[in-house]
């Protein structure tokens, strides 16, 4: 019983974390400066996100030195699509205040599902959450003034169990192996 028991537990655990993978797009491969090409990191950047490197502040990345911006200024919203829908986490920040930022997030038939809290950027990268667990399609990148932001690290992966659902698995793991063991002793 003691081995049933641990195997699946193992299973399940094994299970839960192949269920959640975390994707960081941070654009460290992409060679220099241009477009970003749609397929970049499994996504459509729909060829207005452009990307640069080196010493700029206050446009400083988040981590290694590539970082992508919308160079079109004004306020207004521009987006990626994810090829596969997923859980969008969220994103790193840097520019100027002015440059107030949140996302919009979108399911595949364009439905606005979720819009995060704001960012004032400063010459710190700062991360914004999306702080929506739903899976999405679209993220749209909105700014009181484009062109005065940079994002790095673009962070989404697949829809994580809930704990409820794990215990629920675990339940029926556990009451198909005292079904089996009660087979198996007759």
């Amino acid at each position: 019983m003691k081995r049933s028991l641990l195997l699946a537990v193992t299973i399940l655990a094994l299970a839960s974390l192949a269920m959640a993978g975390t994707t960081v797009c941070d654009f460290e491969t992409i060679g220099s400066g241009g477009t970003v090409p749609d397929g970049y990191c499994n996504i459509t950047w729909g060829g207005v996100w452009g990307y640069y490197s080196g010493f700029q502040p206050p446009y400083n990345p988040h981590s290694g030195e590539f970082r992508t911006y919308e160079p079109v200024t004004g306020a207004g919203e521009y987006s990626f699509t994810l090829n596969s829908p997923a859980v969008f986490d969220g994103a790193w920040f840097s520019g100027y205040p002015s440059a107030t930022v949140y996302f919009n997030l979108y399911d595949a038939s364009n439905n606005l599902l979720w819009t995060s809290a704001s960012l004032d950027p400063s010459d710190i990268p700062t991360w914004l959450a999306s702080g929506y667990s739903g899976v999405v399609s679209k993220v749209g990148v909105y700014s009181a003034n484009q062109d005065f932001y940079v994002m790095d690290d673009v962070t989404y992966g697949t829809a994580t169990p809930e704990p409820g659902t794990i215990a629920l698995l675990a339940t029926g793991a556990l009451g198909a192996i005292g079904t089996l063991r009660r087979r198996f002793q007759r």
